[in-house]
This record gives C-alpha cells, structure tokens and sequence, in this order.
C-alpha cells in the first residue's frame, strides 16, 4: 500500500514514548511532505538579522511511524525512492557552531535558489549540482527514551550522510516494537563534513518504502545506486592535508589551507569560502595506521570552478 503522511504532525526530540501517527506494513511506500530545519524560522531572502533560529525547534522531525511486525533486534530497511527538494533553501555561519567556530565568529544566513533544478548557485560564479538528501532519518532508540535532535545515536537519526540519494538503500537497527521511524532535516546540498554546520537546507518531498527483515546488524549501513558523487570529477580535484595526533584539528588544519586557497586563487571571501566547504568539499581520512598520527584530507571538485 502506499500512504501520504501528515506533513504537520511532527516532533522536535528523540522520544519512544511518542504516539505514532501512522502505521504501515512491511513493504509500503510513504510520502512525505517535509519541512526544512528552520522553518519558520527564515524566509527566502533573509539575513541572520531577519531570522528567528530557536535550536529548541530547529528540527521538524516527522513521525513516529510503526511499521508492524519490526520488534527489537530486527533490521529496518528503507529503500529512498523519490526526492524533490523545494523552490529555496538556506545556509547559515552560527557563532559557536561548526569546525572553525573559533575562526568564524560574525553570524550569517544566506538563502539560495534551488528553482533551476540540478545546481545552485553555492557562491559567487560558482555553481554545484544539487544532490538531494535527508539528513536525519533513525529508528528511535530505547535508551535513553528521550535525547536531543542533532547528536546521531544508534538507531542513526542525524547522520547528515549525503550519499542517501534517491536509489539509494539505508539499514538501520530495530530498538523498539514498530521501530518508531522518524525523519526530517531535507537538504539540497552538502559536502562530507557539513563543516560549517548547515548544508543547503530545505522542504523535501520524500517517498520511502519500508520493510523489515529478520535479522540483526551493528548499526546503520547503506548501499548508493551509483558513483558516490554527483559532481562531474573529469576536472579532478583540489585537495589540502591536515597533519596531527589529533583528528579535529587536523581536520581543521585541512580546512583552513582549503579556504587560503579559495581565498588567494578563487577570490572568495573567507566566509564565502567556509559556506562553500560546507556545501561541496569533501573531508576525508587519508591515513589512519601511522603511529597515531592523523591525515586528514580536504578536496574541492575542479569542476564547480569552469564558469569563473
């Protein structure tokens, strides 16, 4: 059977104790209306100055489905169908917030239009291709019986993994009877990393088909269709390594040498360069075994640089 979901039944926590607000049977199909983080929140066309962000309510997560015959132990599988991000969407630099929170201190919002499907324009001359995910989506856990929004947990929840693309498939562990999905956080773009602390977020309309399997797996676990990246790769890539003992701050390390390098050769301020890692640059481990040494890479694909 394929149901529509109620898009303003939502919640803003992790909690199991929630009623679901529907239920399906193994192999049904769900479609969503979803709405972006924020929303609410800001408009097309805001600044941080018109915007009213409340961390509270920042997630509209929808859900909790039961999908009967899911109990304990068992395995969600959920197949992504379709995915249709909205008109616009939005980015934001928040004090406090992101892997350069110390470099970055003025806050920003920026809202992009996403009404040209297939790419955006992510910074001045600068198109990247759209490639439309959800950035939370989890079973709910049954300890604790309640957490926050933004940390992921073992039944997934907001893992923010840009390659759940349409065709693709996502596996997640079953903690509780029906499983008690929830999903939400729609994005229209986004690097490995989310470095800045937002992608470009956005209303989604999703389907979904669920169906449980009788088996048991560790954690979360996915399978893409395809190449991992939508971006043309033929130009090849700029890359940056950050080299330490410790990962953040050679995560850091890597990504402050990629926004010199946005800087100096692409012309981009040094917000507009951070937005952009954010959004279409990929953090990535390059070597793990050396002596507990880190190398972490950062790359930008060559190819979102052609029209400048």
């Amino acid at each position: 059977m394929e149901h529509t979901i109620d898009p303003t039944l939502v919640h803003h926590t992790w909690d199991n104790t929630l009623e679901p607000i529907l239920e399906v049977a193994s192999g049904d199909v769900v479609h969503y209306a979803l709405r972006m983080a924020g929303h609410g929140q800001v408009s097309e066309g805001d600044g941080y100055a018109q915007t009213a962000l409340d961390f509270a309510t920042l997630y509209h997560l929808s859900g909790p489905l039961r999908v009967a015959g899911a109990r304990p132990d068992d395995t969600l599988r959920v197949d992504i169908l379709a995915l249709e991000p909205g008109e616009w969407g939005w980015a934001a630099v928040l004090p406090g917030n992101g892997l350069l929170s110390e470099d970055f201190t003025e806050p920003w919002v920026g809202t992009f239009d996403l009404r040209n499907r297939g790419s955006v324009e992510a910074a001045p001359g600068i198109r990247i291709p759209t490639a439309p995910f959800l950035g939370t989506m989890g079973t709910h856990p049954d300890i604790p019986a309640s957490a926050t929004v933004f940390p992921p947990h073992k039944g997934g929840g907001n893992v923010d993994t840009r390659h759940l693309t349409a065709g693709s498939t996502l596996w997640l562990p079953v903690w509780c009877e029906g499983a008690l999905f929830s999903c939400g956080d729609p994005h229209a773009a986004q690097g490995d990393g989310e470095v800045c602390v937002t992608a470009i977020e956005c209303d989604m309309h999703a389907s979904l088909r669920f169906s449980v399997e009788q088996r048991t797996i560790a954690g979360p676990c996915f399978r893409t269709p395809a190449a991992l990246l939508a971006v043309d790769e033929g130009a090849g890539h700029f890359g940056t390594m950050g080299i330490s003992p410790d990962l953040m701050e050679g995560a850091r390390a890597a990504v402050r040498a990629a926004i010199d390098w946005l800087e100096a050769e692409q012309g981009l301020s040094r917000r507009e360069g951070y937005v952009l890692c954010s959004l279409a640059g990929d953090l990535k481990i390059l070597e793990i075994v050396d002596a507990g040494v880190w190398n972490v890479g950062f790359t930008l694909p060559l190819a979102i640089f052609r029209q400048r």
